[in-house]
């Protein structure tokens, strides 16, 4: 038996690390995709950068429109992913190839959706596809442990799901909750490692890690901390408003193409404003945060309500993904127009304002601080998650502030 557990921890800390630098390798993908569209495409055309955003986001649209239609409503969000774990027990990693090619193509196409809708349908369905290898193993643990070690490599490295019955609930196979919990933490810390190690060898600034710049501690700041609450909770309830106010009045009828088509047009409008409207932000907040206290304010607040408008209407419109990073981009220049009239510690000041809206976005407290960790200064880290948790208990003792 210790062997057999020594062979499936190994397989199961292999795929984990797998996971976690396909992950990563996906996401630098959309970054590869993202410039094949928008600098070679355009160099090898001759097409100047004015036009871009028209001579790519329209064509392009027809091709997202079609899909909507013939494809599917691809990628699932975050949120239809986590409902049909919860209804149906299991998800179907079958559909990666729609998952991929979906979210591939919104997000090169330029749209301001974020990555983590398709990213969390393609690591569902990995973490299901390794979750019923494990229980292959293990309705088979009392044969293998009296097997030879030949036997168990064969079964434990190359058995095909096909050939067995995984329907059975991957938590008869835990002795406790607590045992069940700890399994999966570990593989997940293993699953994180792998991620870190990808962008170790293919670094991205502003997809992950811990930034450490240099911060002038001012006593002052404490000033800053009830107008950046104020601030952060009224643009992540104007952002709430917005998303549903376009799913209530866009998000309907069966004009899939149509719809693609009007979402590229209101995309190519926004990027006539700023190109910074263009694409989620994930490989660029963190270089938008080093200038945007240098903007003018006008701008900055003119931007994050482009960018909240496009995001929602355009998923309405069938340019479909995640609002997570586009809410951290715009609620970060609403922090940087605050910092701009408030002279202590502005970093502080817009990060403060992000961990509130985010916050009244997401309604998970826990989830935004380890997500905001990754991107703003690792010093306000204590601050972040004191924010997040206030935010949450105070939306919940006080329902008339939720969006």
């Amino acid at each position: 038996m210790p062997r057999l557990k020594v062979l499936t921890t190994i397989y199961m800390a292999f795929w984990s690390l797998i996971i976690g630098a396909a992950t990563a390798a996906y996401l630098d993908l959309i970054n590869w995709v993202i410039d094949f569209f928008w600098k070679d495409i355009p160099a090898w055309l001759s097409i100047p950068s004015a036009w871009r955003p028209l001579a790519i986001c329209m064509p392009l649209s027809i091709v997202i429109g079609l899909s909507q239609k013939y494809v599917g409503a691809y990628p699932l969000t975050i949120a239809q992913v986590l409902d049909e774990v919860k209804i149906t027990g299991h998800f179907d990693y079958h559909r990666w190839k729609q998952i991929i090619y979906s979210g591939l193509l919104i997000l090169g196409a330029g749209a301001s959706v974020g990555p983590e809708a398709s990213a969390s349908g393609l690591v569902a369905g990995m973490i299901y596809w390794l979750g019923c290898h494990y229980k292959v193993i293990q309705a088979q643990r009392e044969e293998l442990a009296t097997a030879t070690f030949r036997r168990q490599l064969r079964v434990i490295w190359f058995t095909r799901l096909s050939t067995y019955q995984v329907d059975r609930p991957i938590t008869d196979f835990f002795r406790s909750k607590r045992t069940k919990q700890a399994f999966y933490f570990a593989y997940t810390l293993v699953a994180f490692i792998g991620l870190v190690i990808f962008f170790k060898f293919f670094p991205q600034e502003g997809v992950i890690g811990f930034h450490h710049p240099a911060i002038n501690w001012e006593w002052g700041g404490l000033l800053v901390v009830i107008p950046a609450l104020a601030v952060g909770w009224l643009f992540g309830f104007i952002f709430v408003k917005i998303s549903k106010a376009s799913e209530r009045w866009i998000d309907r009828g069966k004009h899939t193409v149509m719809k693609a088509v009007l979402g590229g047009l209101v995309l190519v409008a926004a990027a006539a404003f700023s190109t910074d409207c263009l694409y989620s932000g994930e490989f660029s907040i963190v270089p938008f945060a080093h200038r945007s206290l240098q903007m003018a304010p006008l701008f900055l607040i003119t931007f994050a309500l482009v960018k909240a408008i496009i995001t929602n209407v355009g998923f309405a419109l069938g340019w479909r993904g995640g609002t997570i990073f586009p809410a951290i981009f715009s609620t970060l220049a609403v922090g940087a127009c605050l910092a701009h009239y408030l002279p202590w510690m502005p970093r502080l000041t817009a990060s403060l304002v992000v961990a509130t809206g985010i916050t009244v976005i997401l309604e998970r407290p826990l989830l935004t601080a380890i997500i905001l960790w990754l991107l703003l200064p690792i010093q306000f880290a204590v601050f972040i998650l004191l924010v997040c948790l206030l935010t949450n208990w105070v939306l919940k003792r006080v329902p008339v502030l939720k969006p």
